[in-house]
């Protein structure tokens, strides 16, 4: 169980609808995923950009309200600065602070009282920095720009910092808006493509509903046909029809072939066979000349046989063209049981039955008895003497199933393939000794597949007997 469930998962058990729906999303996935990546690389060097130009701004408007004469350092008049940011908590906060080239801190805003310190990073040189770093466990960012005397020496620094958090939020709601797009997507993409494959291959699935209604009794059907449709699978179902004329005028010619040889050579064997026979009565025949003709007469037996048999299944072939009527199942097995019971007492077999009452099936009781007279042939042909054949027949689920058991020789899983098979016999000598044609089994498989039934042949092995069920519908 666990092995079949794990086959469901396998790719090439899927069906076309399936594999192509799941391309479709997959590709559709791939191209919002990359679009949404590059997207948001951008978008966030966009905003890093912008607060970067905060910054710079804020550096400009401050960097006017510092004094570096007479060795002074510090704002001329911090209370008149003019920077809305500079007294804003929070997102808007811009945090500024003075420092010495010593890396004293000279003059800090008051916004910053309410934090705990920020740890000085002076750079190295005396080049404008910029640094991302952890402060009050937030994101900070923070810009060093150097503050020159006028030898070029560096006097301090102008530490200008603001908080980068409420960029991450904006990132994570991206984010998750990209996230959340993509995946609807991805799922709508995968039902509609699923939609759009099964519709666009609904011709595949008339040809393959088609192709399986098609049999030897079927023969005419033929795969549906848009004339306002010109595709390829159009094309696909033009070229399978034409296949399927070519099979099944074939078929026709080997059908005419089989039943026309066969009406033809039953005339001159009759008439072969009376002059032999008249031959051998004759006073003036020699003996060993009679022993000659005798077994020729056994020859022409057996030539009778075959031919009978090719009629019978000619005539199985075409049963599918004759009016059905109700068939009572359970008189004609007691019938035809009736008729072997002198031949399974002569070959020393006991032959019993379990049959139910009141079977009935649609069909022709003429070939219905064909079957089980083939079925039961093969029976006692395989049982060897003090064996035993039985016939059942009962109502299984939807079918009326007629069971034909014995002990004989059985098969293998080998032969099993090939027993319906016209002419097989198999080479074991328990099977060549016997008289036989290798019809009698096709005969009932075409004869109970014409009246949409089916022979099913099974056994353990060779020597563990053997089992034939012919099935039926009830209707």
């Amino acid at each position: 169980m666990l092995n079949r469930k794990m086959e469901l998962f396998r790719p090439g058990k899927w069906s076309i609808s399936i594999r192509l729906s799941l391309w479709y999303s997959s590709t559709i996935l791939v191209i919002l995923t990359g679009f949404a990546v590059l997207t948001y690389i951008n978008f966030h060097q966009s905003l890093h950009r912008d607060f970067d130009q905060h910054l710079n701004h804020e550096h400009r408007i401050l960097e006017s309200q510092i004094t570096l004469e007479n060795e002074e350092f510090g704002f001329t008049r911090p209370e008149l600065i003019q920077v809305a940011a500079y007294a804003t908590e929070g997102v808007y906060g811009t945090y500024v602070r003075l420092i010495d080239e010593k890396g004293m801190v000279v003059f800090e805003s008051p916004n910053m009282d309410s934090h705990e310190e920020l740890a000085v990073a002076l750079p190295n040189g005396s080049q404008m920095t910029e640094m991302s770093r952890i402060w009050d466990d937030l994101p900070v960012r923070t810009h060093y720009f150097p503050l020159l005397r006028s030898s070029g020496s560096v006097r301090g620094w102008l530490e200008v910092s603001g908080f980068e958090w409420s960029l991450h939020q904006e990132l994570g709601r991206l984010w998750r808006t990209f996230a959340v797009g993509i995946l609807v997507t991805s799922l709508l993409a995968l039902l509609g493509g699923f939609m759009l494959a099964r519709r666009a291959l609904i011709p595949v699935k008339r040809i393959t509903e088609t192709a399986n209604k098609i049999d030897l009794f079927k023969l005419d059907l033929r795969i549906p046909v848009r004339e306002d449709v010109k595709d390829e699978l159009t094309d696909l179902s033009e070229t399978l029809n034409r296949l399927l004329e070519r099979i099944h005028n074939s078929i026709l010619r080997e059908r005419r072939f089989s039943a026309n040889a066969a009406h033809e050579l039953v005339t001159p064997l009759a008439t072969l066979r009376a002059e032999i026979e008249l031959t051998i009565r004759a006073k003036n025949t020699p003996k060993d000349i009679s022993e000659v003709l005798e077994r020729s007469i056994g020859d022409i037996d057996r030539i009778e046989n075959v031919v009978r048999s090719l009629l019978l299944l000619s005539s199985a072939e075409r049963t599918s063209d004759k009016v059905f009527e109700r068939v009572n199942v359970s008189e004609m097995c007691r019938d035809h049981l009736g008729r072997f019971s002198d031949r399974a007492i002569a070959d020393g077999i006991e032959l019993s039955s379990r049959i139910e009452d009141g079977l009935h099936i649609n069909g022709n009781i003429e070939g219905l008895g064909n079957v089980l007279d083939n079925l039961l042939d093969n029976a006692f042909k395989y049982t060897p003497t003090n064996g035993e054949v039985v016939v059942s027949a009962g109502i299984y689920g939807a079918e009326v199933v007629i069971e034909v058991c014995d002990n004989g020789i059985g098969f293998s899983p080998s032969i099993q393939e090939h027993l319906f098979d016209r002419f097989f016999r198999a080479k074991s000598t328990s099977v060549q000794t016997q008289p036989g044609s290798g019809l009698g089994l096709s005969i009932a498989a075409a004869t109970a597949q014409a009246m949409r039934g089916r022979v099913v042949a099974e056994s353990d092995g060779e020597d563990q007997g053997s089992r034939f069920l012919a099935c039926f519908p009830i209707d």
